[in-house]
């Protein structure tokens, strides 16, 4: 019967998984650095890592004293409220179209845009799909 064929091919892969499972393992193991002089070199990396970290938390710390930096914060907020917003307005008038696939030419300021919605109210604006924002 196709049931216990289709059963014993999913045991087979089952094993299969597991004995690449145990194969990786093994790989993991030999491809292990024990050397003190590789330890020396990962532990001076982590160091370094964290020196650069402060670094960039003092350079950032001194950045929000400064007003023209608030003021570019602030737009950016803003910013992304808008584009939210217009999201919203964009996914609210989706609800209103027939669930069909269309297609629609827009022409925006850097050219013109392929527009593609789909029944599942996703948009792709030249290939890239547009996501709901909240």
């Amino acid at each position: 019967m196709i049931e216990d064929t289709i059963a014993l091919i999913i045991k087979d892969i089952e094993k299969l998984k597991e004995k690449l499972k145990e194969i990786k393992k093994d790989i993991k193991y030999e491809e292990k650095i024990e050397d003190d002089r590789y330890e020396d070199l990962k532990r001076g990396a982590k160091e370094m890592k964290a020196q650069v970290k402060d670094f960039e938390d003092d350079a950032l710390r001194d950045l929000t004293d400064q007003e023209s930096y608030l003021k570019l914060k602030e737009m950016k907020m803003k910013a992304e409220e808008d584009i939210a917003h217009a999201n919203q307005k964009l996914f609210e008038s989706l609800g209103k179209l027939p669930p069909k696939p269309f297609d629609l030419n827009v022409e925006m300021e850097a050219g013109p845009a392929r527009v593609q919605i789909v029944p599942d109210m996703r948009v792709y604006v030249n290939g890239k799909e547009e996501k709901r924002r909240a």
